[in-house]
């Protein structure tokens, strides 16, 4: 099976028809969003202040009401503001805390009034989704249109899924009302996807803060290799059957080895996972780790997060990744290629003949991750701010 098939034109053309239904319903839905905001009097925006120091205010998704606002949990939004307090200073980073519940006309009012008195140069936010919330109606689009309006600062909207097409949808909205705002995807690339021409930046690591990176280090202390290969993440059917055929190798392989129970099949792999500091020890338990890039939202490939995750803990990486990873590691070097779930069996025999070859790679791609790991986050926004001619954070 190969995880992005090429399209055949029979299927290309059945396409057209549905892609051509989503571009009117999509330019229904900007044009109505728009007017609607539009129906509100703006005041006229303030004059691009660039002499004032960089300010950032965080907007997390899930805040300080939520127990996995802390360090060591995975939580996007803590390791952002922490790893950006360590970059320029406590200072420089306000954290606008939204809790489960609150309005958005409360939380809207909050979050201008904070960002006007704290003179914050840009605001960063999950805009797939209103912070704090679960079922509330989405409003990052008022918010902007407001702040906008009475603020010269850069919004940076964070994206996990825009390769659905109805999220995108959503943030082409905030775009059409600034140019002030940056798209910022974990994912994929990200240019021209807003508007046309216009960079964004995208993909992008998850931040880390050396706080969290401290907790790592001393949860791995002592952890060593125990299988020759793992995986970690959903057992979907050919999953199950690609595992057994590389156990059948020879090869030992462990399914989601950071948790106590059994998970090899589809159902017990999506119970509840354990802690995201077990689930590195987990990573560093086997010599490699696959990873499969394949998005859920169709047959091409996006950034995982594990890619960053399984070097920092010291496995090789070894994915069908063809385009994301190498914009970070050096293929070959430091993490390994297959082309297909066919040809991965023999890619991984070849390996396990040459465990000098495999600590090569694990070495070379762990010490580019924990380079990588504080600041590459931080730094990918700088660049796509001076790339826009926005306002830069200043850190390169």
């Amino acid at each position: 099976m190969n995880q992005f098939p090429a399209r055949g034109v029979r299927e290309r053309i059945s396409s057209i028809p549905e892609r051509v239904g989503f571009i009117r319903a999509e330019h229904s839905f900007l044009k109505n969003r728009l007017a609607d905001l539009d129906a509100t009097p703006k005041e006229a925006p303030l004059a691009l202040a660039l002499d004032r120091a960089a300010h950032v205010v965080v907007v997390p998704q899930e805040g300080e009401a939520f127990e996995s606002f802390a360090p060591g949990t995975r939580n996007f939004y803590y390791e952002a503001a922490q790893s950006l307090r360590e970059i320029l200073g406590s200072d420089s980073v306000s954290v606008c805390h939204v809790a489960p519940g609150e309005t958005s006309d409360t939380w809207h009012a909050r979050l201008i009034d904070l960002v006007q008195s704290v003179g914050a140069t840009h605001v960063i936010g999950h805009v797939e989704s209103d912070p704090g919330q679960s079922n509330a109606p989405w409003s990052w689009d008022s918010l902007w249109s407001e702040l906008s309006s009475v603020w010269d600062g850069v919004l940076l909207g964070v994206m996990f899924d825009s390769s659905f097409q109805w999220l995108a949808a959503q943030s082409r909205v905030l775009a059409r009302i600034s140019d002030r705002f940056l798209l910022v995807d974990i994912c994929i690339p990200m240019d021209s996807r807003m508007v046309r021409g216009r960079p964004e930046v995208g993909p992008v690591n998850m931040p880390m803060s050396q706080e969290s990176l401290t907790l790592v280090s001393e949860r791995l202390a002592g952890v060593t290799p125990s299988f020759d290969v793992s995986f970690i993440g959903t057992m979907y059917p050919y999953r199950v059957e690609l595992v057994e055929q590389i156990r059948n190798l020879g090869v030992s392989v462990a399914v989601n080895p950071h948790r106590a129970d059994t998970a090899e099949d589809f159902a017990s792999s999506r119970r509840e996972q354990p802690s995201w500091l077990d689930y590195m020890a987990g990573l560093a338990s086997s010599r490699i780790t696959l990873n499969f890039s394949q998005s859920s939202a169709g047959p091409f490939e996006q950034l995982k997060t594990r890619v960053l995750e399984a070097t920092l803990a010291g496995t090789m990486l070894l994915t069908d990744d063809r385009d994301r990873t190498s914009r970070f590691l050096v293929p070959e070097v430091e993490y390994a290629y297959f082309l297909n779930t066919k040809e991965l069996p023999s890619v991984i025999t070849k390996f396990m003949s040459d465990p000098e070859r495999i600590t090569q790679i694990s070495s070379a791609g762990n010490s580019r991750a924990w380079d990588l790991a504080p600041e590459g986050f931080w730094r990918a926004i700088d660049v796509g701010l001076q790339r826009r001619k926005l306002r830069s954070l200043g850190i390169v």
